[in-house]
């Protein structure tokens, strides 16, 4: 009798001893030779295979193990004499159409491949592992509906089997077929309600369906596995969000911060959440944290600067921006934040100059456009903001506040009204007040 070894050598050892004092049992050549391909030792396994082929040459199953070894030694021809010659032995045997596969995949013939997993898996069908692999093998090959077949049908046949169910709703998933990926997921989670897979991924159907509540169930449940922590906190984050919860979604980012404290996404992410909150004191931290961490991107620091600004801290923010041109210079919308800077401190004749620049970097700015038509309106110069603003909207803007006041100005300058510019303003926002300003032109014709 074997003894307990310590290590896989020291069962290959044993396993040798044996084979050489019972050199007629197959039973323990096979275990021999097995091990021997576990370890990556394919001519010892080959020698076995072939010793036990001569103490029983009909024996179809060790055609089949020394044809995947020769497989594994590229040695096709010689595999394929092996695996036919098992198929003569015993056929429709579900071990040769695998093999088969597994060679035509060497070969890198996959409609072959496929063929004979399709055959394995008919011929076992009792071996749910073998549909599996060909839903997955369907799939990895662009087959979605040829996998969503098989997957359905393992699932017809074992409805309770989590893989299969599991795999069909993550592919339904992908596909946006929310409803039935939902589906497969809550029968998981009926047979077993820590499949934390699971609930992750029904969270994010519920989460791409808006159901951000019901969302957040699921994230929390996830949340209790390690490898899926961070992304369920992150998207629990930004259920709270939606759904202007920013207290909660800022103690989840906070909590995100203190696990990776260098992963910009989340701190980026945390930075955004306080501005949405209106901490802009906070936000400014974070960002100006964020510019630290990566200076190679210039946002940041244009978004500190843009903080500064609407903290009032015009000095610090100009401060910033020196910092930015120096390391990006030309940097366009951090120009435009200059230019804000100068518009707030009410130096308007060098904020048009500064907006003026920027447009030399980029022309087709819009929103400088806009800002330049907000500087004009502090200087009470009409002809000039409905140029700036009428520029904006040959550019693409359609803010309905942008069209009814080039609405406004044009009957303030005396100027032909565009009606067709209040009709978008209706089709946009219906039920804003600058729609009902524009039903007030469209009514009585601009006049």
């Amino acid at each position: 009798m074997l003894e307990a070894p310590r290590n896989m050598i020291g069962l290959l050892v044993q396993l040798e001893q044996e084979s050489r004092e019972n050199p007629d049992d197959i039973q323990l050549m096979l275990r021999l030779a097995r091990l021997y391909l576990k370890n990556g030792a394919e001519d010892d396994a080959v020698r076995v295979f072939q010793k036990i082929l001569k103490i029983e040459p009909e024996n179809a199953v060790v055609m089949v193990e020394l044809a995947n070894c020769r497989i594994r030694q590229r040695l096709f021809e010689e595999a394929i004499f092996l695996l036919e010659r098992a198929q003569e032995i015993k056929p429709g045997f579900y071990a040769v159409f695998l093999t088969f596969s597994r060679l035509h995949e060497a070969m890198k013939n996959a409609e072959k491949q496929v063929s004979f997993m399709m055959l394995a898996a008919n011929a076992a069908p009792e071996k749910t592992e073998i549909r599996l692999g060909l839903a997955d093998l369907l799939k990895r090959f662009g087959d979605l509906t040829g996998a969503i077949a098989q997957y359905r049908a393992l699932i017809d046949e074992h409805p309770k089997l989590e893989p299969a169910l599991f795999a069909l709703g993550t592919l339904l998933m992908n596909r946006n077929e929310l409803n039935d990926a939902m589906l497969c997921f809550r029968r998981i989670l009926n047979i077993n309600p820590g499949a934390f897979d699971a609930h992750f991924n029904l969270a994010n159907c519920l989460f791409r369906q808006k159901k951000y509540q019901m969302a957040i169930t699921h994230f929390r449940f996830a949340s209790r596995s390690r490898q899926l922590l961070e992304r369920s906190l992150y998207l629990s984050a930004q259920c709270h969000v939606q759904m202007k919860d920013f207290d909660r979604a800022i103690v989840a980012m906070e909590q995100l911060v203190t696990y990776d404290e260098n992963n910009i996404s989340y701190h980026k992410s945390l930075a955004e959440i306080y501005s949405s909150a209106g901490e802009h004191d906070l936000a400014k931290d974070a960002w100006k944290q964020l510019s630290r961490i990566a200076p190679d991107r210039p946002e940041f620091m244009v978004k500190h600067a843009q903080t500064l600004v609407l903290l009032k801290d015009f000095d610090r923010a100009e401060k910033v921006l020196d910092t930015l041109f120096r390391m990006h210079p030309g940097h366009v919308e951090g120009h435009r934040v200059l230019g804000e800077i100068y518009l707030q401190k009410g130096l308007y004749k060098t904020a048009v100059e500064e907006f003026t620049r920027t447009l030399m970097i980029n022309e087709n700015y819009s929103a400088v456009y806009l800002d330049l038509a907000r500087v004009y309106a502090a200087m009470n110069d009409a002809w000039k903001e409905y140029e700036s603003l009428k520029k904006a909207v040959e550019l693409g803007v359609e803010k309905v506040e942008v069209l009814l006041k080039l609405g406004q100005l044009e009957k303030r300058l005396k100027m032909p009204a565009f009606l067709d510019r209040f009709r978008r303003i209706i089709e946009l926002d219906p039920h804003s007040l600058c729609a009902q300003e524009a039903e007030y032109y469209l009514k009585h014709q601009a006049a």
